[in-house]
């Protein structure tokens, strides 16, 4: 029953493509590789993260633009987040993704001008039901459904001038949120895979604006290795592969041409495990293929901090 439900929930949110332009941000931007995934019951678990990201190139489909590039000449954006999770049962868990934007800044031509925009972000509220699960081949199957949550549905103002939409630190826009865990593990070689699917659909905003759907895939792969110290009790390197789709946004059912892309990145991570269940990442993203509709500001660079840690209630 829960596998048909995820079926039928997918089928609904894919009928369109999918989101957004430049470090206009969907929604919260995925800081790190931890994977929540299901938690035994009443385990709590928080993870905490810093990103920053840059984008300094223009692009027109997936080659870099050198023409007229208009009025913007870079943006940087710095960005912290917090995940958290509770295993009600066994099978089931509770999840909850949210953020602070310390800045998004468009850095302009004229007159070094720069505009910012800072604030929370949306809060996504989900539940993670199991779908299947195989001890003795080490192989699980779980999914997300759920919410996407503006802290406010009022665009952002500085100094009296409303800031442009790719400024804005939230959606201003309610949504949905699909996302699939696919994970199979081999405990004597101290490796997994995981593959991770993540949907985001998003509302008009009471201005008319809409952005256009999200879709991502991320391929992981781990390796563990343990070290006997007081200071470290192992590490694990993670190779990802993620693809990113993002359709076009609309204005009042008007598409937006210079919105939408295709992008893939590879991330090598490194992910310390410390004593009393404290584990620090850090990652890198390095694009490899970006294609864009229209001209668009293109991401540079983007690296990442977390922590993260499990408790007992």
């Amino acid at each position: 029953m829960t596998r048909s439900i995820c079926i039928i929930i997918l089928l609904i949110i894919t009928h369109k493509t999918a989101n957004s332009q430049c470090c206009a941000s969907s929604g919260n931007p995925i800081g790190s590789t931890v994977n929540i995934g299901l938690l035994d019951k009443h385990i709590f678990r928080i993870a905490a993260f810093y990103r920053f990201s840059s984008y300094d190139e223009y692009y027109i489909g997936d080659k870099k633009y050198s023409g007229n590039i208009g009025s913007v000449e870079k943006a940087i954006f710095n960005y912290v987040g917090l995940l958290s999770a509770y295993g009600i049962s066994d099978r089931i868990t509770l999840e909850l993704e949210t953020g602070y934007f310390i800045n998004k800044t468009h850095f302009y031509k004229i007159n070094d001008q720069k505009l910012t925009g800072y604030g929370l972000a949306d809060a996504v509220i989900s539940v993670r039901p199991r779908i299947y699960h195989n001890p003795d081949k080490q192989f699980e199957i779980s999914c997300t459904f759920g919410s996407n949550i503006p802290f406010s549905r009022d665009l952002q103002q500085v100094n009296g001038v409303t800031l442009p939409i790719d400024l804005q630190p939230s959606t201003v826009s309610f949504g949905l949120v699909f996302q699939s865990n696919i994970i199979k593990e081999n405990s004597f070689r101290s490796s997994s895979f995981l593959l991770l699917t993540r949907i985001e659909k998003y509302f008009e905003t009471k201005q008319g604006y809409t952005f256009g759907n999200s879709y991502s895939n991320s391929l992981f792969f781990s390796k563990f290795f343990f070290v006997e110290n007081q200071f470290l009790q192992g590490w694990t390197s993670v190779l990802q592969i993620r693809n990113q789709i993002r359709g076009q946004n609309s204005w009042s059912d008007n598409p937006i041409k210079a919105t939408g892309n295709c992008s893939f990145f590879f991330i090598p991570q490194i992910s310390l495990s410390l004593p009393h269940k404290w584990n620090f990442s850090m990652l890198v993203d390095v694009p490899v293929y970006q294609y864009f509709n229209e001209i668009q500001l293109a991401k540079k660079i983007s690296y990442a901090i977390s922590i993260n840690k499990d408790f007992i209630l």
